[in-house]
């Protein structure tokens, strides 16, 4: 179950949610007096964890981890592959056909099964695929680009494998690499079925904009971002289009669904992303999400509202995974 802190935080931002609602009604037009109290307390708990050192802040983000009926749909195998980590989830109604490579969030910093199998589980459920997430290496010990060269190494040992319809997919930093990867791949003449990419990380230069107009919705602070940035990079260049991918050349990119909430600090980077690929030619599907906070998908198990995500994913894998990539 979620830590004692978190709960206290619950009860906390229960009370200060209802004393702002009476006053100034919801904070957001489509938010329940519910979603508005979790995302207060993931905000403020979010300010607390943030002021510990990076080993801590992975030991109490992981902590939030609870258990979910979805897990007894599926199998979950830790495994390696590649000599990487990972862990495959297997829903009772796997089809043959196309297998999710997926990539967890974190800033490149935390983020590991705990924070994220209750998604993951999701997903290989409404996409009827086997996914394998990977736990890839995280800075600062491991600094950018071994994020990159983890989900390269996992991609062609699943393609080893005999895997032919991969899917790669990830969500804030791992919708990040999950970019970056499809587009080495796309270059390397092994590209991948498509691209899901769940509130991504695109551009590690950006400031002001929706970083700052959201803020005040969204669970992160307009000061993480460079330090997050900062952390990964260990004093590689921010426009890197291998770090922040709106500086691709993005008409490599495979068929693409993208998932942002309009009430997320990372909205601006997202749309000028979406224009940048569609304006290079690449097919990219859009799912705006009304007033919904940052990688909404991981609160699909409290609320109805964030499931939408979740049916969208799934149609698309179920789609782009019926053919194999073309492969020159």
């Amino acid at each position: 179950m979620p830590s004692a802190a978190f709960l206290l935080q619950l009860m906390r931002s229960a009370a200060a949610v209802s004393a702002r609602r009476r006053s100034r009604g919801p904070l957001r037009p489509t938010w329940s007096w519910g979603f508005e109290v979790v995302a207060d307390a993931m905000k403020t708990h979010a300010a607390h964890i943030g002021q510990h050192d990076w080993a801590t802040q992975r030991r109490l983000w992981d902590a939030q981890s609870a258990p979910s009926p979805v897990f007894r749909e599926v199998t979950r195998e830790p495994t390696q592959i590649a000599g990487l980590r990972g862990e495959w989830f297997l829903p009772k109604n796997a089809a043959p056909k196309a297998v999710v490579l997926y990539l967890h969030g974190g800033s490149f910093i935390y983020g590991s099964m705990k924070t994220h199998g209750e998604a993951i589980a999701r997903i290989a459920l409404a996409s009827s695929a086997r996914v394998f997430a990977a736990d890839y290496r995280l800075a600062p010990e491991h600094p950018f680009p071994a994020q990159l060269d983890d989900a390269l190494a996992a991609y062609r040992a699943l393609r080893a494998q005999g895997h032919e319809r991969i899917v790669i997919a990830g969500d804030s930093a791992g919708g990040n690499l999950a970019i970056v990867t499809s587009l080495a791949l796309v270059e390397a003449g092994d590209p991948p079925a498509g691209a899901v990419l769940l509130s991504p990380w695109v551009d590690l230069t950006a400031r002001g904009g929706s970083l700052e107009s959201n803020a005040p919705c969204d669970y992160a602070a307009p000061e993480n971002f460079p330090r997050w940035a900062a952390t990964y990079l260990s004093g590689a260049e921010a426009d890197d289009p291998r770090a922040s991918p709106i500086f691709a050349d993005l008409s490599k990119l495979p068929p693409s669904l993208v998932v942002i909430g309009t009430a997320e600090m990372l909205l601006d980077q997202v749309r000028a992303f979406v224009d940048r690929a569609r304006a290079a030619g690449a097919g990219v599907e859009v799912f705006e999400d009304p007033d919904m906070i940052h990688d909404g998908i991981v609160f699909a198990g409290l609320f109805a509202r964030c499931r939408e995500v979740e049916r969208r994913v799934g149609a698309f894998v179920k789609r782009v995974g019926e053919q194999p990539p073309d492969r020159q």
